[in-house]
C-alpha cells in the first residue's frame, strides 16, 4: 500500500473500542470505505506524438485496493471519453492498456486526450488529470530540392550536366529528371544527375528543365522548373573581335619576367590570340568565351637590351581577326631588381562569414613598382587586378557551395616578375540560412497550478533575428508577438477548469526556419481547492446521560464551504443519512438497535461539499425502560 494514504487509511479504517459493559468486552465500529483511488499516467508524455499500437501506462493505487483501471481517450472536439481498454491485472501498482492508432476511427494529425478511471473493490473511482497526444501515423513531410546546373535564362551547348540535389527527413525513393515535361532519367540513388546531349534537340528554342522527388512514403515534391536556350548552330559571323594590350604600359622599361595583359571580346566568341615580339610569335593563348582576358609571361632574358615591339592578334570563332595596336618598350636587364613585392588582405577578416558579393580588398607595396595582384580562390585563380594604388576585387559567391570554408590569397608581382604572396585567410560562405531558431518557455513552469492573468514568456533567439513567436494554448493559435520581450497575457479563466491544459509555442526566423517550442502542461485552478475538514459534536443527549422514551439524537456539523452530509450510528449501526440541518434523529429507545445492550454508543461522521470527512467524539448512555 502506498504510503501516500497511510493517515486517511488509519482514520477511515478506525475501529472505536469502548467499555459498554461490566464485562469490560470491546466493541468495534467499522466504518465504511469511502476513499477514492488515486494516480497519474506514466505514458506517453504530455504533449507527445503517438503511432501504431502504443502502450498506454499509468500509477493507480488505493487504500485498500484498485479493482479496475479503464483507459479512456476523447478527440479534442468531442464531447465525451471513450473507453478503448481495460485492465485487472497490476504490477507494482503499474497498469497498461493498448491503443491502437492506426485503426480508422483515430484520425491522422490530430489531437486526443487520454486519462483513466480506476475503481476500487467497493466502487469508488477516480478519474486522472488528462494528457494530450497528437496521432503521427504518416510522414506527410515533403522533400526539398534544387537545381544546381543549369542556372535559369542560360544559353547552353553540347552536353549538359543537369544536376539537382534532393533532402528529405526520411529517405529519397527516387528523383526523376525531365525536360519539356519527358522524362529523362530516374534516379534511386545519388548523385542525381543527367548529361544532356542538346546537340539531339531542336536549335535555337527554349526547353524547361524540372525534377519531381519523392520520398519513401511517397510524398512528393515537384521542383519548379528553370528555362535555358539551347545554341548550338551560331551563325555567321562577320564582325572581328575588337580588344586592347593593356600592360605593359607603351615606353615603359621592362626586366626579367614580364607580364603582358590582353583583354578582347567579340559578338559571339574570342578563340584565340597569337603574341609578337618584333614581328616574331613569341606565344598563343585560348580564350574560348565571348570576352576573354589574357596574361602571357615574356621571359625579356632572352632578348637583347633596347626597344622592342610587342603586338597582338585576335582571332574570333569565324577566323575573323583584328591586329591590336602595338607597344613599345624598352628591355633593360643588366640592374636587377631582386627585391620581393608585399601584399596583405585588409577585407574581409580571417575567420569572418560572408555572403552574397564579397569585397576582397588588397594593399601591395615594392620597392619600384607593383606591376599586378593575382586573387585566389581556394588556390584557383580567378581575377587579376593590375590597377593600383587600391587593388579589389568583387567575388561573387552565389555559384560556389555554400555552408563550408574557403581559403583567400593573393599573388603580388612586381615590374620585373618578382613575386610576393600574401598571408592566406579562411573565411566561411554561408548564403543561405539554415540554421534554425532556438527557444523554450521561461514562465509558467511545467506542472504548475495557475489561475488569473498568467503572463506566459518565451525565451527565443536566432543566428540572425527572430521574425515572430507564436503562442498556442492546447495546439489553439491564440497569438503572435514581433518583437522582444515574447510574452502573452493568458486569461486562464477562459479555460476548463480543474484540467491541464498545454502551452506551447512556435519561433520562425526571416528566412522562415521554424523551431517548435516543447511543449508544458500547466493545471487550470481558479477555483481554490477545499482541504479544510469540517467539524461536528454530538449535542443532544449528553454523555453518561440514562435515557428512555423517545428522546433526539441531535449532532452539530459546520465547515467553511458547506456540509454535504451527517451519518449517525449506534452501536456501529447507521441510522441513515441526513442531508440537511437539523441534523437531528428521533429515537425510541425501547427499539433494538445495536444489540441488547443497555450502554450505546452514540457516534457520527459530517462529511463536506468536497469530500472531507469528520468524526464526531462519540459518546456512551444508558438505556433505562
Amino acid at each position: 500500500m502506498n504510503f501516500l494514504y497511510k493517515q486517511k487509511f488509519q482514520l477511515l479504517s478506525l475501529a472505536i473500542y469502548l467499555t459498554i459493559s461490566c464485562t469490560n468486552d470491546p466493541t468495534l465500529i467499522q466504518l465504511p470505505d469511502r476513499t477514492s483511488p488515486s494516480g497519474y499516467i506514466v505514458s506517453p508524455l504530455d504533449g507527445s506524438s503517438v503511432k501504431g499500437n502504443t502502450t498506454l501506462q499509468v500509477i493507480a493505487i488505493d487504500n485498500e485496493k484498485v479493482d479496475t483501471v479503464y483507459f479512456m481517450i476523447k478527440a479534442e472536439n468531442a464531447d465525451n471519453y471513450e473507453s478503448i481498454d481495460f485492465s485487472t491485472i497490476e504490477a507494482n501498482d503499474t497498469w497498461e492498456g493498448d491503443w491502437d492508432t492506426r485503426n480508422a476511427q483515430w484520425q491522422e494529425n490530430e489531437n486526443y486526450f487520454i486519462t483513466f478511471k480506476a475503481v476500487d473493490v467497493v466502487g469508488n473511482t477516480y478519474i486522472a488529470p488528462p494528457v494530450i497526444v497528437k496521432v503521427d501515423n504518416q510522414d506527410d513531410e515533403a522533400p526539398t530540392g534544387y537545381i544546381k546546373n543549369p542556372i535559369t535564362g542560360q544559353i547552353v551547348n553540347g552536353t549538359v550536366d543537369i544536376e539537382i540535389e534532393a533532402i528529405d527527413n526520411t529517405t529519397i525513393q527516387y528523383v526523376s529528371i525531365l525536360v519539356n515535361n519527358e522524362i529523362k532519367v530516374t534516379h534511386l540513388s545519388e548523385p542525381y544527375s543527367y548529361q544532356w546531349n542538346t546537340e539531339n534537340e531542336v536549335d535555337d528554342l527554349v526547353y524547361s528543365i524540372y525534377a519531381v522527388i519523392v520520398d519513401i512514403d511517397n510524398n512528393r515534391t515537384t521542383i519548379p522548373p528553370i528555362s535555358v536556350t539551347v545554341n548550338n548552330q551560331l551563325p555567321t559571323d562577320v564582325t572581328p573581335p575588337t580588344g586592347a594590350l593593356t600592360s605593359p604600359p607603351a615606353g615603359s622599361t621592362v626586366y626579367g619576367t614580364t607580364l603582358i595583359q590582353v583583354t578582347a571580346a567579340d559578338d559571339q566568341l574570342v578563340d584565340y590570340m597569337e603574341l609578337y615580339i618584333d614581328g616574331n610569335l613569341n606565344g598563343s593563348l585560348d580564350c574560348n568565351g565571348p570576352s576573354c582576358t589574357g596574361s602571357y609571361e615574356w621571359n625579356t632574358l632572352s632578348e637583347t637590351d633596347g626597344e622592342h615591339t610587342i603586338q597582338v592578334i585576335l582571332f574570333d570563332g569565324w577566323n575573323n581577326s583584328t591586329v591590336l595596336t602595338s607597344v613599345n618598350v624598352w628591355v633593360d636587364n643588366i640592374d636587377q631588381d631582386e627585391i620581393h613585392p608585399s601584399v596583405v588582405i585588409i577585407d574581409p577578416a580571417a575567420g569572418q562569414t560572408i555572403s552574397g558579393s564579397v569585397d576582397i580588398n588588397a594593399l601591395a607595396m615594392d620597392n619600384i613598382g607593383v606591376q599586378r595582384i593575382e586573387f585566389y580562390i581556394d588556390a584557383i585563380l580567378t581575377h587579376i587586378d593590375s590597377i593600383g594604388p587600391e587593388y579589389n576585387y568583387t567575388w561573387n559567391t552565389d555559384t560556389f557551395p555554400d555552408d563550408e570554408d574557403y581559403i583567400i590569397s593573393l599573388i603580388a608581382f612586381d615590374l620585373v616578375g618578382n613575386d610576393g604572396p600574401s598571408t592566406p585567410i579562411t573565411v566561411h560562405l554561408d548564403n543561405y540560412d539554415n540554421v534554425y531558431p532556438n527557444g523554450y518557455i521561461t514562465y509558467p513552469y511545467a506542472g504548475q497550478n495557475v489561475s488569473g492573468l498568467e503572463t506566459i514568456n518565451i525565451f527565443a533567439e536566432d543566428n540572425n533575428e527572430v521574425s515572430v513567436v507564436e503562442f498556442y494554448i492546447d495546439n489553439n493559435l491564440v497569438y503572435s508577438d514581433y518583437e522582444e520581450p515574447y510574452d502573452f497575457e493568458w486569461n486562464t479563466e477562459l479555460e476548463f477548469e480543474d484540467l491541464n491544459h498545454i502551452i506551447g509555442a512556435i519561433v520562425k526566423d526571416q528566412s522562415d526556419n521554424i523551431f517548435e517550442v516543447p511543449s508544458i502542461s500547466v493545471y487550470v485552478n481558479n477555483i481554490p481547492n477545499d482541504t479544510n475538514p469540517p467539524t461536528i459534536i454530538i449535542t443532544s443527549p449528553s454523555s453518561g446521560q440514562t435515557v428512555s422514551g423517545t428522546i433526539n439524537f441531535t449532532v452539530l456539523a459546520n465547515d467553511d464551504t458547506g456540509i454535504s452530509h451527517v451519518e449517525l450510528y449506534i452501536n456501529g449501526q447507521s441510522l441513515g443519512v441526513i442531508e440537511s440541518e437539523p441534523y437531528t434523529y428521533v429515537w425510541d429507545t425501547n427499539m433494538d438497535i445495536g444489540g441488547h445492550d443497555n450502554d450505546k454508543v452514540l457516534s457520527a461522521l459530517a462529511e463536506d461539499t468536497s469530500g472531507n470527512i469528520t468524526f464526531a467524539q462519540p459518546i456512551v448512555v444508558e438505556v433505562s425502560n
